[in-house]
């Protein structure tokens, strides 16, 4: 089975004279993506690989978690994860090797949002959180599985619940 955590990166702030993909996160976003990954440590969870967008609040998002984690290994960047498609996102995706079983993805709305829409063949209005990671299984052993309808809904984690704001 492969498994499949899209995330959307952790809240940013958008400080005068800095370029989008240099924007920081704010203080809110670093204790958000600390508590992400230390809920995911909790129940061990330890991804295969992890993959994101090089733009500073998705990579730094990602390394928040990946320190929470223990993981050891480096994170791949991908520059099509800044804000491309949700087909390249797919494409990216699909391209995966077999030997990996989980992996997890950092990147942007609306993409992250879409993906997870188009492989549950949902047409919901649903909008990823900020720091919200939703996991996602392929009943079939193959990262090409990756398509409408295919995936189910494993869990979804989001930041409010650990803020005890519901």
């Amino acid at each position: 089975m492969k498994t499949l955590i899209i995330c959307r990166h952790a809240k940013a702030d958008y400080p005068p004279m800095v370029e989008d993909f240099d924007r920081p996160l704010k203080e809110r976003g670093e204790k958000d993506a600390q508590k992400q990954g230390k809920r995911l440590a909790e129940d061990g969870f330890m991804p295969d690989l992890i993959l994101s967008s090089p733009a500073n609040r998705a990579l730094t998002t990602a390394k928040i978690v990946a320190k929470e984690l223990s993981y050891t290994k480096e994170i791949e960047t991908h520059q099509k994860l800044y804000f491309e498609s949700t087909g390249t996102c797919l494409d990216i995706i699909q391209s995966l090797p077999l030997t990996l079983n989980t992996v997890m993805i950092f990147g942007h709305n609306p993409t992250q949002s879409d993906i997870v829409r188009m492989l549950l063949n949902s047409y919901n209005p649903f909008e990823m959180p900020t720091s919200g990671m939703v996991c996602l299984e392929n009943p079939f052993d193959d990262w090409q599985f990756t398509r409408r309808n295919a995936a189910r809904l494993r869990w979804m984690l989001v930041p409010r619940l650990q803020r005890g704001e519901i």
